[in-house]
């Protein structure tokens, strides 16, 4: 190969290709080092003098390759001095011609040169096959040596041997293929049993290693027969589970009989409840040496139960609200009958003395139309009170909201219901600390909040008791306290004091009078004023607090308000 074709080298060139030559060029070191490796050349001509990498380090690293180190490189260059004859061949080359250069020369070495490689390369490929020839022969002649010798030693050693045992040998062999074929056929059987059972069946040695384990066992642990053979259950499963598996087998071995329990097993799509059956496994001196176990997924089972005991306490629930629901409104049927009865009572056989006598004296009949008067004021009142009830069950109750003072409205009820309380002896004291935050709600219905808590206090506060009623701003809230010294509240009872019909003893309905309403009627106007009514009692005749809390108005909304009216805007609810 060289790196150019100048005139000199054409000839050479031209000359070489006659007579037979396949020569490939290459334009410099690079491009000679690619062609050798692609097409392995005979003989290799290469000039010194070439761009880039010489001629010199060009064989340098065809000799250090391994499919090149072979190929004959004869340098043909213009440099003759004797230093650089010594690299060429330092460098690997095998012959430095000097150019200028005569072409029957050149034939004549390269034509030596190729006919040595041909020569070395077949004396090389004769002397390894000569040394490959040797050594076998050599290991065959030492192999043949000992066999022939252990041959020798064990036909004398076994021969009589042998011929007396044939057939006591024959017979055990006999007996042992039919045996490991019964084995075989009861161990493919019982295997085909196993893992066909839906159940996971596996047997553990005394140190918890797996000896035997069917199909469903596998798929469980994702491994196979080979995996699962020889490992213990810390190897297979997370170390909580690992370690219950191992105490129930230990207490299986010293149990000695089988246990049943049930046990928790991770699984792809959760945690899986198994009922597993383990019992010990004896060998022939009564020791036990494994651990059988059968265990049957009862997850959904589980958890059917488990939806099935929901169900039932749902459906009792559900029953006992219902009973509880009919209950109360037989009981409000019946109160509500006697409520509207008494007054009607009244007013009728008042009204039937004044028409039956032709002339009544004037204290008779200011007696009968006060009676007649007030009995209908009670009759108003059951009607409004179930007209409130059946409005806020609708959502349809006008509230005309306004700036309202709840001092104002606090003294307007107390004056109101002071006559009752005083007629009873009950002292009613008031506490106002804040008399000018307002709230932002409708008078009447506020004034009906106050009047229900208020009688609701002195109807349950005997004789001689009390009943206080204090106002304060408790941070942006007003908040109304009622609170009496009367019978109290039950702890069973107090969750539900504001609910509709419910009436701690109906026993008490017959003599103070009532149908349960006042305190839901309370509950539900506080709640659409945007607050928050709640009751506290330490227990029966201990007496109660009923606790009101309503947002007060901004001051800067109190100033822009403007002045309220008796007949302000109604707004639904």
């Amino acid at each position: 190969m060289v790196d150019d074709v100048p005139e000199s080298m054409a000839a050479t060139v031209a000359q070489l290709e006659e007579r037979g030559f396949r020569v490939a060029i290459a334009q410099d070191g690079e491009d000679a080092l690619e062609r050798a490796e692609l097409i392995s050349p005979d003989l290799i001509l290469l000039d010194v003098l070439m761009s880039g990498m010489d001629g010199f380090e060009t064989c340098r690293r065809l000799k250090a390759s391994e499919s090149t180190k072979g190929i004959p490189v004869v340098f043909m260059t213009a440099l003759g001095e004797t230093a650089q004859k010594v690299a060429g061949f330092e460098a690997g080359g095998v012959d430095y011609v000097v150019k200028p250069l005569e072409i029957d020369e050149v034939l004549a070495r390269i034509k030596t040169h190729l006919a040595l490689s041909a020569m070395r390369a077949e004396l090389e490929a004769q002397n390894a096959q000569l040394r490959q020839e040797i050594e076998k022969r050599k290991r065959l002649e030492v192999e043949l040596r000992c066999a022939h010798d252990m041959l020798e030693r064990r036909v004398a050693e076994r021969t009589s041997e042998l011929a007396a045992a044939n057939d006591l040998l024959k017979q055990e062999i006999g007996e042992r293929e039919r045996a490991e074929e019964t084995l075989r056929e009861s161990q493919g059987l019982l295997q085909a049993i196993i893992d066909n059972s839906t159940a996971v069946v596996y047997v553990k040695d005394l140190q918890g290693r797996y000896l035997l384990s069917n199909r469903r066992f596998r798929r469980l642990c994702h491994a196979t027969v080979e995996s699962v053979v020889g490992r213990t259950d810390h190897e297979l499963f997370p170390p909580e589970q690992a370690e219950n598996f191992r105490s129930f087998d230990r207490r299986v071995l010293e149990a000695r009989e089988p246990l049943e329990a049930e046990e928790v097993v991770p699984q792809d799509d959760g945690m899986h409840t198994y009922i597993s059956v383990k019992c010990p496994l004896f060998d022939a001196e009564g020791e036990p040496y494994a651990v059988c176990a059968i265990s049957t997924d009862i997850t959904e089972r589980k958890r059917a139960e488990e939806e099935r005991e929901r169900l039932l306490a749902s459906e009792q629930a559900a029953r006992s609200r219902a009973e509880t629901a009919d209950r109360l409104k037989d009981e409000f049927l019946c109160t509500l009958s006697h409520e509207l009865r008494t007054p009607l009572t009244s007013i009728l056989g008042w009204a039937h003395i004044l028409l039956r006598t032709a002339k009544s004296d004037a204290a008779t009949l200011e007696r009968g139309l006060r009676v007649i008067e007030r009995n209908g004021m009670a009759e108003l009142g059951l009607v409004e009170a179930l007209l409130d009830v059946s409005a806020i069950l609708c959502g349809k109750v006008d509230l005309k909201p306004q700036s309202v003072s709840l001092a104002e409205v606090i003294q307007a009820v107390r004056d109101a219901v002071t006559p009752a309380a005083e007629a009873k002896g009950v002292c009613v004291s008031l506490s106002l600390s804040s008399t000018t935050s307002r709230v932002w709600g409708d008078r009447g219905r506020l004034e009906q909040i106050v009047n229900n808590l208020l009688s609701n206090a002195i109807k349950f506060t005997p004789s001689g008791g009390r009943v206080d009623v204090s106002l304060e701003e408790v941070g942006a809230t007003s908040q109304l306290r009622i609170s009496d010294t009367g019978e109290g509240i039950s702890a069973d009872f107090l969750p539900h004091v504001f609910e509709k019909f419910r009436q701690a003893n109906r026993s008490t309905t017959r003599w103070r009078r009532g149908l349960g309403l006042g305190l839901s009627i309370v509950r539900d106007l506080v709640t659409m004023h945007g607050g928050e009514v709640r009751a506290e009692s330490a227990g029966e005749g201990r007496g109660a607090v009923f606790i009101v809390d309503l947002p007060l108005m901004p001051v800067i909304e109190e100033t822009a308000a403007p002045r309220s009216t008796d007949a302000g805007e109604a707004r639904s609810v």
